[in-house]
């Protein structure tokens, strides 16, 4: 089955919506091993989340914001490695978001969604409602829609989402170990190095930085943890197309291989040089796009049929190169 039609503007599916959604709480998973000066689990809030005032976790703490397994823990709760802390995200003033998704298929158990530019997934950050989850549970109703994999914020992409929480683990399994979900990128990098050859495969091994853990960074003095292969697609006035197929799913993981590879993805705000916006939006605008999601011979939940099927964005790889290369003229 190949289905890229079907497509609703605004994703409200079976006329059904939702007043007041219920703000899912965060979940943090304690390193193993506490950052330095870390000893309680507030110090882990401050060190995790060093943009959140001090006074802002004292409050949180204090009225039973932050708990574990249901009970409300305080300040002074010791450091355990491994342990799960949830928490209530709280954010007086949310940036905009494009609101302009489109669900290009579902059924009962999946849900997939072709997601616009600057719209996070799930709560993150500056953003708990304006993100797309809770954007489906105004249009659907259905509280138990979780996502399937992990996209960034500023990527727009194809989106695979679970609606039943019965299947979820079941349907969860095709991306482990040996993925059934091919996904597929477009990318438009900066040309700061000519490409080693028309078609080339990346390995390295990423870790979050250091300094900085927003980052990710290629550790060259590890054995490869990403891998992904890079096929050339055009080259113009200082732009690359490229298409990117990756093998793993590390975080920023096509961004930090491109630009060490001297392709920076054009727009990337933490590993490319120049900034973009889109020639029809005002906000800053990422130039990688998860194109195609395709799943194949998938054996669904129990009673259901094999599900082998394919959905594009509705961003076709040379119109992207074209506006791309439009806003760098028009810059």
């Amino acid at each position: 089955m190949e289905d890229d039609g079907g497509c609703r503007p605004g994703g409200v599916l079976d006329g059904r919506s939702l007043e007041a959604p219920t703000i899912r709480p965060s979940t943090v998973k304690l390193p193993e091993r506490p950052p330095q000066g870390v000893q309680t689990i507030f110090d882990f809030f401050l060190h995790r989340f060093p943009r959140i005032p001090r006074e802002t976790w004292v409050e949180r703490f204090a009225a039973g914001k932050v708990w574990v397994t249901a009970k409300p823990i305080d300040a002074g709760t010791p450091y355990r490695p491994l342990l799960e802390v949830h928490y209530r995200r709280e954010v007086e003033r949310e940036p905009p978001v494009r609101e302009d998704y489109r669900v290009v298929w579902s059924d009962r158990h999946l849900l997939v969604v072709d997601k616009p530019p600057n719209l996070p997934v799930t709560p993150g950050g500056r953003w708990v409602r304006g993100c797309l989850l809770h954007l489906l549970l105004e249009a659907t109703g259905n509280d138990h829609i979780a996502p399937l994999h992990r996209l960034d914020r500023l990527t727009s992409c194809v989106v695979l989402l679970s609606l039943d929480p019965t299947t979820r683990s079941h349907i969860a399994r095709m991306f482990q170990p040996r993925p059934k979900v091919e996904k597929v990128y477009t990318a438009v990098c900066e040309l700061r190095r000519d490409p080693p050859s028309p078609r080339f495969t990346l390995a390295h091994h990423i870790a979050r930085s250091p300094q900085e853990y927003w980052r990710q960074v290629v550790r060259p003095e590890l054995s490869a943890n990403a891998r992904c292969e890079v096929e050339v697609m055009a080259i113009n006035d200082g732009l690359v197309l490229t298409r990117v197929r990756p093998f793993t799913g590390r975080k920023h993981q096509i961004r930090v291989q491109l630009a060490h590879e001297g392709l920076p993805i054009l727009g990337d705000p933490l590993y490319g040089t120049v900034r973009s916006h889109d020639p029809d939006e005002t906000s800053p605008r990422l130039w990688l796009d998860a194109h195609r999601l395709a799943v194949r011979a998938f054996p669904g939940p129990p009673g259901n049929e094999e599900l082998t099927a394919a959905w594009n964005s509705s961003r076709p790889p040379t119109e992207f190169f074209q506006r791309a290369a439009k806003q760098c003229q028009e810059k």
